[in-house]
């Protein structure tokens, strides 16, 4: 599957060390062999009140979504491999406070994936 990848989409960027795709981080994922990826970085679209025009989700669904995303990550990560994740801030409808969303999402990742990280 990794080949029939490579096959058909062309890397943004490629060294001997590695390759650079960019695409639907979900259907890249599934094609790739299990503890095959030593890093991946996401900055995923941020659970924002406003809705935006990349259809960003509310905050439970986006946790939902990224806890998700995270087994299909440490799926595909080596035992000595990291996940860079940035997670931005939303605010709370009409209170001048800050969502506790990102934090949501970390507790999420401890819960669903406890045991079934290699870490």
């Amino acid at each position: 599957m990794l080949s029939d990848l490579l096959a058909s989409s062309t890397p943004v960027y490629k060294t001997s060390a590695g390759s650079q795709f960019v695409g639907d981080s979900g259907l890249l994922l599934s094609l790739l062999p299990e503890e095959s990826i030593d890093l991946i970085i996401t900055s995923p679209p941020f659970a924002l009140l406003r809705e935006k025009s990349y259809g960003n989700r509310t905050e439970p669904d986006y946790v939902n979504w990224l806890s998700e995303f995270g087994k299909a990550a440490i799926r595909v990560l080596k035992p000595t491999g990291s996940f860079v994740l940035d997670l931005g801030h939303a605010y709370e409808r009409g209170q001048p406070v800050r969502s506790l969303y990102n934090y949501r999402v970390l507790i999420a990742f401890v819960d669903d994936l406890d045991g079934t990280a290699h870490r």
